[in-house]
C-alpha cells in the first residue's frame, strides 16, 4: 500500500520537477511518467514499512502526514537517480531527514498515533539473577 500518491508529489515538488525527473529523451517535453512515479512511491512506502513493522500494525490507518512526507522525500530521491542524473544536496538532505525520522519512530523516540503491536514473542531476552555466594567476594 502506498502512503503517498501522485497528487502528494505534485503538491510538494511541482509538476515541472516531476516531468523533468521522469522524462526520457523520447518522451514529450510536458508529460510526466506517472507509472514511474507510482512505482517510486510504492517502493518508498515499502521501505517505510520496514522501519514501522516492529512497532505498528500495518498498513497504517489513517495515513499520517509525516509518513506521507517521508515517502515523498524518499521517492523524490529515487526518481532523481539514473539516466546521468544525480540528486541535489537538498534532495539528499530530504531523504536523510526522512530516514532519520523513521529511525526515531522505529526506536520509540518519535511516535505515531497508530495501533501498536503487542509483542508476544518467547524469544525476547530475559534477565536471570544468580544467588550470591557466601564465599570469597560474593560475586559467584
Amino acid at each position: 500500500m502506498a502512503y503517498a500518491n501522485l497528487q502528494d508529489m505534485i503538491d510538494r515538488y511541482g509538476e515541472r520537477e516531476l516531468i523533468d525527473v521522469t522524462r526520457t529523451l523520447n518522451d514529450d517535453r510536458d508529460v510526466m511518467n506517472v507509472a514511474r512515479i507510482n512505482r517510486a512511491l510504492e517502493e518508498a512506502s515499502e521501505l517505510v514499512e520496514t522501519y514501522l513493522q516492529r512497532r505498528y500494525q500495518l498498513p497504517l490507518h489513517p495515513i499520517h502526514l509525516a509518513v506521507t512526507r517521508a515517502v515523498c522525500a524518499i521517492a523524490r530521491y529515487d526518481l532523481c537517480q539514473g539516466n546521468d542524473r544525480e540528486p541535489s544536496e537538498q534532495i539528499r538532505a530530504g531523504r536523510k531527514d526522512a530516514l532519520a525520522w523513521l529511525t526515531d519512530v522505529a526506536s520509540g523516540k518519535a511516535t505515531l498515533d497508530a495501533s501498536l503491536i503487542n509483542e508476544r514473542s518467547e524469544t525476547w531476552s530475559r534477565i536471570q539473577t544468580r544467588p550470591r555466594s557466601m564465599q570469597g567476594t560474593g560475586l559467584w
